[in-house]
């Protein structure tokens, strides 16, 4: 009997090679796949610890907006909130600034990159807000959240009769504070749904008896015929009070989030 060669043939080490090949592509599939679920759950988390910073600050802020009087150039008083689509400006109770207390925040949203910003100013008075312009800039900014498509604010009329949610809101014309403020976000990675929104309770309208409105009576003492933002200067009463060192970018930093 002749002898014969041991070893495989061409059709075991194709077979072969076939099923090792598919063993490869499931297991690198599935590895993959792994990687990706593992990323996009760190970029939720991430996402879900951002906007809640971010709207922590803005909720404690807008619900402890007050009706504060201001004072236009024809001398009228009216509850001061300035409001539009992606920017807002009032005075709250909760500042930030010096641990605290009244101060004028705005909220808008910034290009390039786009971002939700804060900026607080404590130095402020009746006329000013009632002359100066309402994007003017104040003592000290922040970037309360950021990677986001869009960014746009609402503002609910309840006085008993309309009920309404507008786009723009005007202390002086409407002569009150809105009820409460609506926060609609779209374009965050991460997030289950695409649009995220929140409604705000302002606790002075909701709970007061006013309904946010303001006359003469409420005005401070000093804002008079003869008051001017150069009662604020001095030693007393300076931006050297509020420097940047207490409020800045690194109070939201990543830590935070």
């Amino acid at each position: 009997m002749p002898r014969r060669d041991t070893g495989f043939t061409l059709l075991e080490l194709v077979l072969s090679m076939s099923v090792l090949a598919l063993m490869s592509a499931i297991c690198y599939g599935a590895f993959h796949v792994a990687i990706r679920a593992v990323e996009r759950g760190e970029v939720a988390v991430m996402t879900a610890q951002r906007l809640r910073a971010a709207t922590d600050v803005l909720i404690k802020q807008v619900k402890s907006a007050v009706p504060y009087a201001a004072l236009n150039e024809d001398e009228d008083v009216y509850p001061f909130f300035v409001g539009h689509p992606s920017t807002m400006t009032f005075v709250t109770a909760n500042g930030l600034l010096g641990g605290g207390g009244l101060s004028r925040v705005r909220y808008y949203v910034q290009d390039d990159p786009i971002g939700l910003v804060l900026d607080e100013n404590p130095h402020f008075s009746p006329v000013g807000l009632g002359t100066d312009p309402a994007d003017e800039p104040g003592a000290a900014s922040a970037v309360l959240l950021t990677g986001f498509t869009s960014l746009r604010f609402e503002y609910l009329l309840d006085d008993g009769a309309d009920f309404e949610w507008r786009s723009l809101w005007d202390g002086y014309e409407e002569d009150l504070l809105p009820t409460a403020v609506r926060i609609t976000i779209e374009g965050l990675p991460g997030l289950e749904t695409d649009v995220w929104g929140h409604e705000i309770p302002i606790m002075v309208t909701t709970y007061g008896d006013a309904n946010g409105e303001v006359d003469e009576t409420d005005l401070p003492e000093f804002a008079d015929e003869d008051f001017d933002d150069e009662d604020f200067d001095g030693e007393d009463f300076n931006d050297a009070d509020f420097n940047d060192a207490d409020f800045n970018d690194a109070d939201f930093g990543d830590e935070d989030f």
